[in-house]
């Protein structure tokens, strides 16, 4: 190869200039000036040139010359200014080329500091500064529950400012936008955003994570590093900082995960190694209340309320002072709130005189109770209701099974909902049937594989069909008519002519209605008591599901998941007991109808249907009012005094071990 010539010497020096420090750049544009204005007193000392009396050359009266010389000063003024007239022609041609460089040389220095100004101004919109916070919330990666959890959060967390630290890899103006439209920004609320990498630590180190009370890592809704194994490296990260970097003494922050698949909760948990972490499992919480509402037409309205902070929560308090009471005793020693279980060396225990009729509370234990702040967890002395009268009649064979179900739509949510309901036909101990409907099925899958997916058996029948369920003559050979219920998921495959996951759902629910309509006219139509739940992802997108008319329950997925995140953020022992309220193998929430407490007619307190319910081994958390074509009233921890008229439309939510008598 050539040797490099002059010109391409000079443009690589020029690059490795512009390419250097800012403190280099302004360093050698420095020297370049001096170098410049010594070579320009050089030739005025040559040639001797006059500067004048006010530059103290001849015919100069006063003290002299501030400057050793009046030539160089001479130099510095005509290149800091263009202002001097000169008399003679060399004077002029010098003064000419000083101002010529004056406006070079300036224009690149304000060039180089206006790129410098520019260069810090993109790292503040970065976000490159250490954040200087304590007892703040980190939350890493973006998706659609961000603001949702920061809304919850700011209903829910009291005292002082609340401040949220945001690491996404997206640009912090599209991120910034979006809080600013979404989310009340005040004194009380307030959020910083950093752009990085979610998995290198110098990027996280800057988030003050050992000084966070939380930290939220959530999976990305977009990106080529997704699912769990990149929430996993986030947590080894998050982990690392905090063990090597001390923070509040006393005061280690809490992890909180979104893991997708069950077989990656234990190595998500080693990669925490000693920091406390709890972990979210979307798709098992989501799958859970979906089948639950399917069971139980509006329990999603009462884990939209149990979920929220702005009504009844559940709270947890220390038993030390209700030690020897017995369970009964322990409900009725609290006006505003209900008692619904006790935390018992860490593992929940919901309605505890189910398990054991000789209950007395410990000071070891906490109770765990539904109110709608902490305020309403106040103890007085137990006032014990009479009891009510024994119902007349069986009630008890009364139940609702949803034996056949047809799910219409295909996502992640398919695999635990199945395994979920696979369970519950085993508990019932006879067989159900599933239809599976979507075009997006993979198209080599077959019902035994589904079977063994879930680890199923003959308890579960399975049929898969892959059609459009948008196309109204796919129903006649479905014969919906033979179904108890209808799941509508998020569904979206390639080449669908509707890709949007919600507005598929909204279709569909559409047709549903259009069937329900024409119901005699040969067609197999929708039943009008058939429960119909409907998932929906965005939650501007529910006021047009529930307009069709067609579902009484609308599901909303990141709503929901985010409602259990900022939950287990306020205490993260709660999310041990929400896993008890979703496990089938648990207690669960029912509605059964009133008539299996007190006799039809009469007129009672909550606090003796309360009472009526514990003698049945369950926890009534409050009341459901329905007329026939009416809307239908929910009422969590309602006033313990008013009184309820027993009849047919009433029914009690109740936390109980089985369906019996469920409406």
């Amino acid at each position: 190869m050539n040797r490099p010539t002059l010109r391409e010497r000079l443009r690589y020096r020029s690059d490795q200039f512009f390419q250097s420090g800012f403190t280099l750049q302004l360093f050698i544009s420095s020297l370049i000036i001096f170098a410049v204005a010594m070579g320009f007193y050089l030739l005025v000392e040559l040639f001797q040139i006059n500067p004048g009396s006010e530059f103290g050359g001849e015919g100069a009266s006063g003290e002299g010359p501030l400057w050793p010389s009046g030539r160089l000063w001479w130099v510095v003024t005509h290149m800091l200014e263009t202002y001097w007239f000169e008399t003679t022609t060399f004077s002029q041609i010098l003064s000419t080329l000083l101002t010529l460089f004056n406006f070079l040389v300036f224009a690149a220095i304000i060039g180089l500091v206006g790129s410098r100004i520019q260069q810090r101004l993109e790292q503040v919109r970065r976000g490159t500064s250490r954040v200087i916070e304590e007892d703040h919330i980190v939350i890493l990666g973006w998706s659609g529950k961000v603001i949702p959890i920061i809304r919850e959060l700011s209903e829910g967390l009291e005292g002082g400012r609340q401040v949220y630290v945001i690491h996404t890899e997206r640009p912090i103006d599209e991120i910034e936008t979006r809080m600013r439209k979404n989310c009340r920004k005040d004194r009380s609320v307030r959020w910083v955003i950093r752009q990085g990498s979610m998995t290198d630590i110098r990027d996280l180190e800057i988030l003050a994570i050992e000084r966070a009370r939380v930290v939220i890592i959530l999976q990305r809704d977009q990106g080529v590093e997704r699912g769990d194994a990149q929430v996993i490296k986030t947590v080894m990260a998050a982990a690392h900082i905090i063990e090597q970097n001390p923070g509040v003494p006393g005061a280690t922050p809490v992890m909180i995960a979104e893991i997708i698949h069950p077989s990656m909760v234990r190595l998500t948990r080693a990669a925490a190694r000693s920091v406390p972490i709890s972990i979210i499992q979307p798709l098992e919480h989501l799958s859970r209340i979906i089948l639950q509402t399917a069971r139980q037409q509006g329990l999603v309205d009462v884990y939209d309320e149990i979920l929220s902070h702005h009504s009844n929560e559940v709270h947890l308090l220390p038993a030390d002072v209700l030690t020897g009471r017995s369970w009964e005793e322990t409900v009725f020693s609290f006006r505003a709130a209900i008692p619904i279980g006790i935390l018992r060396d860490g593992i929940p225990h919901l309605a505890p005189q189910h398990w054991r009729s000789a209950f007395t509370v410990t000071d070891r234990d906490v109770i765990i109770a539904l109110a709608r702040n902490e305020g309403a967890m106040r103890i007085s002395a137990p006032v014990i209701p009479s009891s009510p009268a024994p119902p007349t009649g069986a009630h008890d064979e009364v139940q609702r099974s949803v034996r056949n179900l047809l799910l219409l739509g295909w996502n992640d949510k398919v695999y635990p909902l199945l395994k979920e309901y696979a369970g519950y036909a085993r508990t019932a101990g006879s067989q159900f049937s599933v239809t599976l409907v979507s075009p997006g099925i993979p198209a080599d899958l077959r019902a035994g594989e589904v079977a063994a997916i879930i680890d199923s058996g003959s308890e579960l029948k399975i049929s898969i069909a892959r059609v459009d369920y948008l196309r109204a003559g796919v129903y006649e050979d479905l014969e919906p008519a033979r179904f108890d219920a209808v799941i509508v998921l998020g569904d979206t495959f390639t080449n669908a002519q509707i890709e949007d996951a919600d507005t598929r759902v909204i279709m569909t629910l559409l047709l549903l209605r259009s069937l329900r309509e024409q119901g005699g006219n040969g067609v197999a139509s929708i039943l009008p008591g058939q429960q119909i739940v409907g998932e929906i992802l965005n939650v501007s997108n529910k006021a047009l599901a529930e307009s069709t008319g067609t579902v009484r329950d609308v599901i909303i997925s990141n709503d929901l998941v985010s409602r259990i995140i900022a939950q287990v953020c306020r205490d993260r022992r709660i999310e041990m007991i929400i896993r008890d309220f979703l496990d089938e193998e648990g207690m669960e929430i029912y509605f059964k109808s009133v008539l299996r407490y007190a006799p039809d007619g009469e007129e009672l307190t909550f606090d003796q249907l309360l009472l009526a319910a514990l003698h049945q081994g369950e926890s009534a958390i409050g009341y459901c009012t329905e007329t026939s074509g009416g809307p239908r009233r929910i009422v969590l921890n309602p006033d313990r005094q008013l009184t309820l008229r027993i009849g047919e439309e009433l029914s009690l939510i109740v936390i109980a071990s089985g369906e019996e008598g469920a409406v």
